[in-house]
């Protein structure tokens, strides 16, 4: 009987994003049926040598800084690095885009109207500070200006320190009065995009003890889609998410090509891709002053997985159909349909990538009467098939 090739996934700290990226490792598995896949708690280099030595071809390591993967790198087993908060140097290694959360972001914060734009995260952190930057282009390339909170960087003194302690160090360190100050100075309405979703839920918390109002003063947008954390804000926190599985997938993939040889370790980027923004209260607004077109995308988003009518919509606003149809236009240079038709577009997104659902069976869940009438909806806002977007958006 053929051996098979032992992997290990060495962790310290399961996260809702690891969890992800453990399926799409596990479904790469699967799919060779010749590999074996070790769970081992602790990413030392104590704990890869000792799986090294006892046959283990590769791990996929939970490794944050430079140092770390220096030392790992010595050991002489593939390795790909996530949760990593320095270069990797040549290890590859897990990681969203940062250029794409930006574009995600500041598209969704343009189409709710809004012109002044914000941005709070970690200063130790090399994806927050990338993305802090992509984001800040994207701003300027439109004659904008991003308002960021310069808080004082703290050193990385540990190779295994958690996320949330460099968060409360950054808190301990300043205490919590600048921050207010930042919030309350800041232009308003203002959209924030914070650079991940516990920073953006302690941002929650701290804009609420300055007396400020989410999202009608300050929407906030974090990143990472933990639906745990995102419920538990009030409002509950919109936040952008990530196909984890797939990169997962992707990961396993390449580390099958380092493992047979037909490739070398030379820091690859395996890029964990958005699936959009999950809309929550915290960006339940549009920086508009118009009070009915206000009501009537509040009405369609709260609605948004059942067929609905322009008509209907007037109606619950009080105004006539004509009327409405005009503001749309002239305000948000859409019209009402076109809103509508992008609302059940987002619930089919959900629904494509996260079930197994037909695809007859996600157009009806959508609002859409017909297959066929989402069919051309995607062609039109994605530029492919439903069934193309899933495929594309799964794991394999």
């Amino acid at each position: 009987m053929k051996q098979k090739i032992k992997v290990a996934f060495a962790h310290s700290n399961i996260s809702p994003n690891t969890q992800g990226i453990m399926a799409g490792i596990t479904d790469y598995i699967r799919d060779k049926g010749e590999w074996e896949l070790i769970i081992w708690a602790d990413a030392s280099t104590e704990s890869l040598t000792f799986l090294k030595e006892r046959g283990c071809q590769g791990a996929f390591a939970n490794i944050q800084t430079s140092g770390k993967a220096q030392k790992l790198k010595e050991i002489g087993m593939p390795l790909i690095a996530f949760n990593a908060l320095q270069s990797m140097l040549t290890l590859p290694y897990i990681s969203a885009d940062p250029n794409q959360i930006a574009q995600v972001a500041y598209d969704y914060f343009k189409s709710k109207k809004f012109s002044h734009f914000g941005f709070f995260g970690l200063t130790e952190a090399r994806w927050s500070i990338e993305r802090l930057e992509s984001f800040a282009r994207r701003v300027e390339r439109d004659g904008g200006i991003l308002h960021t909170y310069n808080g004082d960087q703290m050193p990385i003194k540990n190779e295994a320190v958690p996320l949330a302690k460099l968060w409360i160090d950054m808190i301990l360190n300043k205490g919590q009065q600048p921050l207010i100050d930042w919030l309350i100075h800041l232009p308003k309405p203002i959209a924030i995009l914070v650079s991940n979703d516990i920073l953006a839920c302690h941002l929650s918390t701290v804009a609420a003890e300055a007396g400020l109002n989410i999202p009608d003063q300050i929407a906030l947008l974090g990143i990472d889609d933990d639906q745990t954390l995102c419920n538990l804000c009030t409002p509950p926190l919109s936040s952008i998410a990530f196909n984890f599985k797939k990169a997962g997938f992707d990961a396993a993939r390449l580390m099958d090509d380092i493992i047979c040889g037909r490739q070398n370790l030379q820091g690859q980027w395996i890029r964990i891709q958005t699936t959009g923004v999950k809309e929550r209260g915290s960006t339940d607004i549009c920086a508009v002053g118009d009070e009915d077109l206000i009501k009537a995308l509040k009405y369609i988003r709260a609605h948004s997985g059942s067929p609905l009518q322009v008509e209907d919509i007037a109606d619950y606003v009080c105004i006539s159909k004509r009327t409405l149809q005009m503001k749309f236009q002239k305000i948000l240079g859409r019209s009402i349909h076109e809103e509508i038709i992008k609302a059940h577009v987002e619930i089919a997104k959900s629904l494509l990538i996260e079930t197994n659902l037909s695809i007859e069976t996600v157009a009806l869940r959508s609002g859409f009467h017909y297959s066929s009438n989402m069919r051309r909806a995607f062609m039109h806002f994605t530029g492919m098939l439903p069934h193309k977007y899933r495929q594309v958006h799964r794991a394999h």
